[in-house]
């Protein structure tokens, strides 16, 4: 395979030309435009693509977005990077501690308050989080927090690895330039940076099966909702919890048929991405960064985004 997976930085994406754009792109930006949660996001762009190509990108109608070239903080979707990272390193073979880890179930419950901003290693920020399992967790309770991806990289001798260092072995197993991935913070749950244009490639990568978490998406999710397990020990999880929480992605379900729509990633500042159930188109808004807090409106915007691309995919779809 090529060196250059994700793309050098030079290479621009095919992006579909305006008059051959399907014909339920009309209706997506209609949402995008108009959907309350998408509107209460104020300031953001917005793409959708398939392995081949951006079929449609473009912006929020207030404020000053981020371009395509800015980089931009993806909170919570590191994880889901740090999973393909992970997936990549291993072959596909994920152990059953690595499995724990990444679906938050191995007893490390380090809080979202432990901030690691003025550690300089991923061995420092394991440090600032306690660097040992929590005294309420337990082996196989779910918690969302950082401390589990953190500790599994401490596991797997990367306590000593900088920025720098980081860069280089994310680049090197998801064969890309490092340059894509800068670490505002070496915790590797949501410490990562990206712009958005090469976010869209390793997203084209993903849906186009050129990374092994592609197969492994869904796979190993956790229950989360009390309502149909009961039984699943829960000690935090953020709303809403109709979700299953898979490996760094949440597993997003019909609310009616439980059949899944979508893999997603979100973030506090109302960053949403997602691959399609089928595996056959992606889609992210990120919103400008201003330090308010819309993980919801993200999560609202989100679903309707997927939603209108499943609407309008599934209606052309020939019937069988």
């Amino acid at each position: 395979m090529a060196a250059g997976l994700l793309l050098p930085a030079g290479s621009a994406p095919a992006q579909m030309n305006i008059f051959d754009k399907p014909a339920w792109e009309k209706d997506l930006r209609r949402i995008m435009w108009r959907h309350r949660s998408c509107a209460a996001l104020k300031s953001y762009i917005w793409e959708v693509g398939d392995a081949e190509k951006i079929i449609t990108r473009d912006y929020g109608l207030f404020g000053t977005p981020p371009s395509p070239t800015d980089f931009v903080p993806l909170y919570d979707v590191s994880a889901f990077i740090f999973a393909s990272y992970m997936a990549e390193r291993t072959g596909g073979k994920l152990d059953d501690a690595q499995i724990s880890a990444l679906t938050m179930r191995d007893g490390y419950n380090a809080p979202l308050s432990r901030s690691c901003n003025i550690s300089t290693s991923v061995g420092s920020c394991f440090g600032n989080m306690g660097g040992h399992k929590s005294r309420t967790g337990t082996d196989g309770e779910f918690y969302y927090g950082p401390g589990h991806i953190q500790q599994l990289a401490m596991q797997l001798e990367l306590g000593t690895y900088r920025d720098g260092d980081m860069r280089d072995e994310y680049g090197g197993q998801l064969r890309a330039p490092s340059i894509h991935f800068i670490f505002n913070s070496l915790r590797l749950f949501d410490g990562l940076h990206m712009r958005p244009e090469n976010l869209s490639k390793f997203l084209r990568a993903v849906v186009g099966g050129k990374l092994k978490i592609s197969a492994l998406l869904g796979t190993h999710a956790v229950c989360l909702d009390p309502q149909k397990c009961p039984d699943t020990p829960v000690l935090y999880a953020p709303a809403p919890r109709t979700r299953d929480y898979s490996l760094g992605h949440w597993v997003e379900k019909n609310a009616d048929t439980g059949e899944v729509e979508a893999y997603s990633m979100t973030g506090k500042n109302g960053i949403y991405v997602w691959i399609s159930a089928d595996k056959k188109h992606y889609g992210y808004v990120i919103p400008l960064d201003d330090g308010i807090n819309r993980s919801a409106a993200g999560i609202g915007c989100g679903r309707a985004m997927y939603k209108a691309v499943l609407r309008g995919t599934q209606k052309a779809a020939p019937a069988k």
